[in-house]
């Protein structure tokens, strides 16, 4: 679950990111390279990014199958009514 609504990463991701950032800033004043931590952090980003994409998609599919059993049942209904025969007849 995401810490926000406006971020993909959860409190775990989030916190290997923070510890991979002080890394690659102690690296930096060492004027070390970082390129390798830093693609970690745009892969836990991106990893973050299509779990959150396709929570979204699963939660929209379930919702468009209630929405479409709702509209059947609803229309059986109807037919059912129309199709029923009156007492008076």
């Amino acid at each position: 679950m995401p810490i926000t609504d406006r971020d993909d990463v959860n409190a775990f991701e989030a916190a290997q990111i923070i510890a991979l950032a002080g890394r690659i800033a102690h690296r930096e004043a060492r004027g070390k390279s970082t390129a390798d931590l830093e693609e970690r952090v745009e892969r836990l980003l991106q990893k973050a990014a299509d779990r959150e994409t396709d929570k979204a998609l699963i939660r929209r599919a379930a919702q468009e199958a209630a929405h479409a059993a709702r509209f059947e049942a609803q229309k059986q209904k109807a037919i059912d009514r129309a199709t029923k025969k009156t007492g008076w007849w």
